[in-house]
């Protein structure tokens, strides 16, 4: 019996660790949405972390949200956060997402053509 429930608090430590993990994608992935669409590294930071507020208290806390341009044409967003951890010996709560995508531009018709 002990070893069932040892089974049981380790699936669910892996468990909230997944849904942490899915957490932190989407608030990264909507970070860098913003951040591509806007050209504003700051305005996806500030995305980033209602995302992150928005998703409810306890399955990634300690978040943090780091969206940085690489070059004129990459944006990288960094999210990680800690799940919650149930089994001490079993140190997996540490979770992090990286997304990169091209800056939205936008490249005008030069008119009709004749």
């Amino acid at each position: 019996m002990p070893l069932l429930l040892g089974a049981i608090v380790v699936t669910v430590q892996f468990a909230l660790v997944y849904l942490a993990n899915e957490y932190a994608s989407a608030a990264a992935r909507e970070a860098n949405r913003v951040a591509r669409v806007t050209g504003d590294v700051g305005e996806g930071t500030a995305k980033g972390y209602q995302v992150v507020d928005g998703m409810g208290d306890g399955l990634l806390s300690s978040a943090r949200v780091d969206v940085r341009t690489i070059g004129d044409t990459m944006v990288e967003t960094v999210v990680t956060g800690r799940a919650p951890q149930l089994v001490p010996f079993i140190n997996v709560v540490d979770v992090t997402e990286v997304v990169r995508g091209p800056i939205e531009r936008f490249d005008p018709d030069d008119g009709p053509t004749p």
